[in-house]
């Protein structure tokens, strides 16, 4: 059995998966995933919180499931008191077991229909669909007397009890199950994944609407010929979250591997059932039963995403974003892991490929994601919170230099590669070389303590503003003007000092200085590690200098700088930065 080092075993359960029978005009490729991203904590003491999702009644409540068996309301500022339902007199909740779905009918506000999946109190514990209504005197109160329940399969273990439903742009309820766990889908050959004539490691898809308790939609793929009517699509492990894109009504699954690779699945809206995601003959994009050879079994899909467990353990399959609140954000599907608390992007570029990126390793145990009615998305952490996905200002800080401690350094002689005469204070910084061919190398020092703590610099960038040219052009024979950074200063004190020509940098050449100036002014864009050197407690200094040391004309060959001692035209640092 695969393990897992989890506070619990909830990130095993599975997930639900399909794909409607409509087709819907897909969204504009993503070109990337934006990196202001702010989580913000708005519902805390959460008992093991497992999903969270709205009513679609335009009420704006949050439905929060916990495991140990209640449903809460948060209505946008509390937690309600009183549970919306209590389940836990009827429930097994330990372990990977419990109240683990929820789902509103499409036309909950005029029928108050919803339904729950839960481990009933058998033996081992059976997986139970279940459907309920609203009360008809309280909008935050189910009629616990209004239970039916619609379908119950047999789990021959404790773990993958699936869980996640939802329903598809189609009107239909889908159902995830797990294999029936056990680890390796032990039960019979050739597993639970791969055997038509069984619902577990499948994705079902149910008329709820029809008579009680259900009917299977006559399109499914296996309705009149071998394979139970209910399936949608096989293969599957334990697919513990699944979604649909609500604005192409395409599929994303997050399939919990086995003890090698973690990964998602992709149907296409208007894409036939009847996928088959492989398991338990691949894992991920490897063999897992036989170990090698496996090739692809019937109607296969391979996942458009995986990592192995070097990066987590067990995957939460999340939501496209669609909200209003973060426009770059908008197409990028976000799924995390349970163990390592890590959070990612997918999204589909301009070349028609997947791209993944790591966008936050937080300290969640991610069980879950939730979306509310207007596409916002929520991170569920089974330590008891709901984190709301929220977009941070972008702000854009401007900084001038300390003309008092900018200056110029000259190196003692041609080879020696150490500072000689320094000077402080002055209105010019000279960089270049003199007549004697001794490299000369300015500072810039900049107060860059208001930065806040927390800030996360995306970009930055020095500009200089020309004087004076003493010579012949020394971006013609000195090679390329750079700025080193300190870390975050040159030697013990910002104050300049000889040592400073030579001092070690906290990132050479951490800015390449554009050769055509515009109205006299030199920019360069700061490098990733450079970025990782500006100080948020005191100054950051930068050191000019040409990338060659001389070239032996025996002619002053240098550009003169305005510093900072010059109103108006000191030279500038200016860094954007979000706070996390």
């Amino acid at each position: 059995m695969k393990t897992k080092n989890l506070i619990v075993a909830i990130c095993l359960l599975l997930a639900l998966s399909s794909s409607p029978a409509g087709s819907v005009a897909a969204a504009p490729a993503q070109t990337s995933i934006p990196p202001n991203i702010k989580l913000t904590p708005v519902v805390t003491g959460l008992t093991q919180p497992v999903f969270a999702t709205h009513a679609g009644d335009h009420s704006g409540r949050i439905f929060i499931v916990q495991q140990t068996g209640q449903i809460l309301i948060w209505n946008g500022t509390t937690l309600n008191a009183t549970p919306f339902l209590d389940v836990s007199s009827i429930i097994k909740a330990s372990s990977e077991q419990g109240l683990l779905g929820l789902a509103f009918d499409p036309d909950y506000a005029s029928n108050g229909f919803f339904y729950i999946v839960y481990t009933d109190q058998s033996t081992v514990g059976d997986d139970v669909l279940a459907r309920y209504k609203v009360s008809s005197g309280d909008p935050n109160v189910a009629d616990t007397a209004s239970a039916q329940i619609l379908l119950t399969v047999t789990e021959p273990e404790t773990n993958h009890n699936g869980g996640m439903i939802a329903f598809g742009p189609d009107g239909y309820l889908y159902l995830g199950l797990g294999d029936g766990g056990g680890g390796g889908d032990q039960h019979g050959d050739p597993g639970n994944g791969q055997d038509k004539n069984t619902l577990l490691g499948k994705i079902l898809r149910l008329d709820v609407s029809s008579a009680p308790p259900y009917a299977s939609p006559p399109d499914n793929p296996f309705v009149g010929v071998a394979g139970d009517d209910e399936i949608w699509a096989y293969g599957v492990r334990n697919p513990w979250r699944f979604s649909f894109d609500k604005t192409t009504g395409d599929l994303y699954i997050g399939d919990v591997g086995q003890g090698a690779q973690e990964e998602i699945d992709f149907q296409a809206a208007g894409t036939a059932g009847g996928a088959n995601y492989g398991w338990r003959i691949r894992e991920g994009n490897l063999c897992y039963n036989p170990s090698s050879g496996c090739g692809t079994p019937a109607a296969y899909v391979a996942p458009v995403a995986v990592y192995d467990h070097t990066n987590g353990c067990a995957v939460t399959g999340g939501y496209v974003y669609r909200g209003a609140a973060f426009p770059g954000l908008v197409g990028v599907y976000l799924y995390g892991d349970y163990c390592s608390g890590k959070l990612w992007g997918l999204y589909k570029n301009a070349s028609n490929q997947w791209v993944t990126s790591l966008i936050r390793t937080t300290s969640y145990n991610i069980s879950s994601f939730g979306e509310d009615e207007n596409g916002e998305l929520y991170i569920v952490d089974y330590g008891g919170q709901l984190i709301r996905i929220d977009r941070s200002n972008i702000i854009t800080a401007t900084f001038t230099s300390s003309g008092s401690v900018d200056g110029s350094i000259i190196e003692t002689n041609e080879t020696s590669g150490l500072g000689g005469s320094a000077s402080a204070a002055g209105r010019i910084l000279m960089v270049g070389d003199t007549n004697q061919d001794q490299q000369v190398r300015s500072i810039l020092s900049f107060n860059t303590a208001s930065l806040p703590d927390r800030a996360v610099i995306m970009s930055a960038k020095l500009r200089v503003k020309k004087f004076s040219q003493t010579g012949a052009d020394p971006f013609a024979s000195l090679g390329k003007l750079v700025a080193d950074i300190g870390t975050p200063i040159f030697g013990s004190s910002p104050i300049l000092q000889n040592a400073d020509f030579q001092a070690g940098a906290g990132a050479n050449s951490s800015a390449i200085f554009s050769t055509a100036p515009v109205a006299n002014w030199y920019s360069a864009g700061i490098t990733a590690a450079g970025l990782a050197k500006i100080s948020r407690t005191s100054n950051t200094q930068f050191r000019l200098r040409f990338t060659k040391d001389d070239n032996d004309n025996k002619l002053d060959n240098r550009v003169n700088f305005v510093s900072g001692n010059a109103t108006g035209e000191m030279p500038e640092l200016t860094v954007t930065y979000y706070i996390p």
